[in-house]
């Protein structure tokens, strides 16, 4: 099992790079870490989020909206930040408010999904809510402007952290089976969007990766019409050959032992590839999601996002 479940990367595989460093960096305002041709690499506070060339790998990207990743980030005044944003060119789907807060939906130039969100009063009473709170903690002093009567002009995406990602997934106890089970990443909570069951093996369920919450989300494609109105999580269909757009890191110390015990489980990987920044080996959950186990190698932990990963790896967080 994984000794440290911690997503130090979250990959994002592009079609035109140059394109989508100008949304990322000129609309969102993100803080590149480091850059060569081929890639670009973000703080986003709680992981890395790192852009690569889709042809470079052989990936097909979504041609509509992808529906099987939602990629979320906190922020403390949602309409401030969705007005902001919205300035710079980007389009938001309808803002929902309900017992978990308030959340809004923006696509990449590659149809990645992406969410803002802010939390209630209630939501943050939940076991999830001790995370949330420990991780605005965390980043306290380094956020910039948000209140209503901050400078929209000012505000970025650069010091809010990627709190949420979820995973569509078409078996609830298949996904639990990977992520709990052989995986062995503690499991927070049920979330309250479980329709059949706050029970673990159903709904949704939230597991404990370091800063952001890794979260399994039943992906319904089909609900009757009235469940269907201004409902914030609507019925979603998902194309399996285009949803390898995107793929989790996990680090990991002892890649050969960690393979070998999670293979011993019924773990499927290709084999481990060597280079000058690690081991990595490569599997998926019975949905489709594509992740990664990656020993970094010590060439790799002295560049700067390997720096960062140092400091990532050596946070935690602790209710305040």
């Amino acid at each position: 099992m994984l000794p440290d479940s911690r997503i130090v990367y979250l990959f994002l595989y592009v079609k035109d790079l140059a394109v989508s460093r100008e949304w990322f960096e000129h609309k969102l305002g993100l803080r590149v870490l480091e850059e060569d041709a081929d890639s670009v690499k973000y703080d986003c506070g709680t992981a890395i989020l790192a852009l690569n060339k889709a042809d470079d790998y052989g990936i097909e990207l979504a041609t509509e909206r992808d529906h099987s990743t939602d990629i979320v980030f906190l922020v403390d005044n949602l309409d401030h930040a969705r007005a902001a944003l919205e300035a710079r060119g980007i389009e938001f789907t309808e803002t929902h408010r309900y017992e978990i807060g308030a959340i809004t939906d923006f696509y990449d130039p590659d149809n990645h999904w992406f969410t803002l969100y802010e939390t209630s009063d209630e939501s943050l009473t939940w076991p999830s809510g001790d995370r949330i709170q420990a991780v605005r903690a965390k980043l306290n002093g380094k956020t910039n402007g948000h209140s209503a009567s901050a400078d929209l002009a000012a505000f970025t995406l650069a010091d809010k952290p990627l709190i949420y990602l979820f995973l569509f997934v078409r078996d609830a106890a298949d996904a639990f089976l990977t992520y709990a089970d052989r995986l062995g990443i503690r499991d927070i909570e049920g979330g309250p969007c479980s329709r059949a069951s706050t029970a673990d093996e159903d709904g949704v369920i939230k597991y404990d990766t370091g800063g952001m919450i890794l979260s399994t989300h039943h992906l319904e494609t089909i609900r009757p019409e009235e469940q269907i109105v201004d409902h914030p999580c609507p019925p979603r269909t998902v194309n399996p050959r285009q949803m390898h757009g995107k793929a989790i890191v996990f680090h990991t110390p002892d890649l050969d032992a960690t393979v070998t015990e999670l293979s011993a489980k019924g773990m499927r990987f290709d084999r481990i590839n060597r280079s000058s920044i690690g081991a990595i080996a490569e599997s998926a959950d019975s949905s489709g999601h594509v992740f990664y186990l990656w020993e970094p190698s010590e060439e790799a932990l002295q560049s700067p996002s390997g720096e960062r990963m140092k400091e990532l790896l050596a946070t935690t967080y602790e209710p305040a």
